[in-house]
């Protein structure tokens, strides 16, 4: 049985030992660039060996300059990042203990800075973080503020961070993102501190053609409504938007845009694609992005869709739905006759 378990670990410690560029060694131990540092075997033998093994070979550790082993402990001289690594303590039964000892690089670190947006102010939706470094391949982050747990990457490469924010109330105290990033070498640590409101950035709203008068000539109007993203908090009055249209002229190509506070929108002039986007009205957030190109439709058309409930009540949509049903009568009445 001993046998099986040593084989175990040292399968485990081999998989740690190449994979180590993509996760976090469940034991290390940091030490600033030309530090001293002491690593203890916890075992209860009193006569261990000490290796240590990186991502090209396995290395039994000798009395040398910069490597002191006595008895249970190893004490590092002067740390290179040629002695960092995973260190392993054995007995005459096998594996005892590791730690993977790694370069603190924190205070080296100037550029090394997490980007984070969120699409509401509400606690239900959670913030969305970017941080990435060619020096370093794994990374986490967590909500330290809220002493939340780390999280790790998403298939998309992004992080997904929950936070207690009350978005009915003044912020009083700031976020702070605490992040952590590793290599097969080195270690590194950083802090990223911010209220809510100054990351917040919607998502992008919708946008629906209401009417369309003088279809094609340059007293063209259009009417068009904007919808808030999903995600942005109720009730939309508390938390109003401000919009911007772009919009392209049919006979020349030109853009043209505008900023509205009012999700009912109406344009003048010959059009034909527009989209939108929009920030908070009050706080002066950061733009969403834009929405998809939307077409303006080459016939008149009223209001009278799915999309909008108020047009469709309106005086021109009864009308019509009038007529359809004098049509439907009259071709009832013909083919009884």
């Amino acid at each position: 049985m001993a046998w099986l378990m040593t084989f175990i670990l040292l399968f485990c410690l081999s998989i740690l030992r190449i994979s180590a560029l993509n996760i976090f060694p469940e034991k290390f131990k940091l030490a600033e660039r030309g530090k001293s540092v002491t690593l203890t075997c916890r075992t209860d033998k009193d006569k261990i060996t000490w290796r240590r093994e990186d991502t090209n070979s396995i290395v039994n550790i000798l009395q040398s300059n910069f490597e002191k082993p006595s008895g249970r402990d190893l004490t590092l001289i002067d740390l290179q990042e040629d002695l960092t690594g995973n260190y392993t303590c054995w007995s005459d039964t096998g594996l005892e203990d590791y730690t993977y000892l790694l370069l603190d690089k924190s205070k080296e670190a100037t550029a090394f800075k997490i980007n984070c947006t969120a699409e509401t102010f509400s606690c239900t939706q959670k913030i969305k973080c970017a941080w990435t470094s060619n020096e370093f391949t794994a990374f986490r982050l967590r909500n330290t503020r809220d002493n939340g747990d780390w999280v790790s990457q998403s298939v998309d490469g992004v992080f997904f961070l929950p936070h207690s924010t009350n978005s009915y109330s003044e912020e009083s105290e700031r976020l702070l993102i605490t992040g952590e990033a590793v290599s097969t070498c080195c270690y590194m640590k950083t802090d990223y501190s911010f209220f809510l409101r100054d990351i917040v950035k919607p998502a992008d709203p919708g946008i629906s053609i209401c009417t369309i008068e003088n279809e094609g000539s340059d007293e063209q109007t259009i009417e068009l409504e904007v919808k808030p993203p999903s995600t942005w908090p109720q009730p939309h009055s508390f938390f109003p938007l401000k919009h911007e249209i772009e919009y392209e002229i049919r006979h020349n190509g030109e853009l043209k845009t505008e900023e509205r506070e009012s999700s009912k929108i109406k344009l003048e002039g010959s059009i034909t694609k527009l989209r939108v986007r929009c920030r908070d009205l009050l706080l002066l957030s950061q733009w969403s992005e834009w929405s998809k190109w939307k077409n303006v439709p080459k016939r008149k058309k009223r209001g009278c869709n799915k999309e909008n409930k108020v047009e469709a009540n309106s005086k021109p949509c009864k009308e019509k739905k009038n007529k359809q049903k004098n049509r439907q009568k009259n071709w009832k009445r013909l083919n009884w006759a």
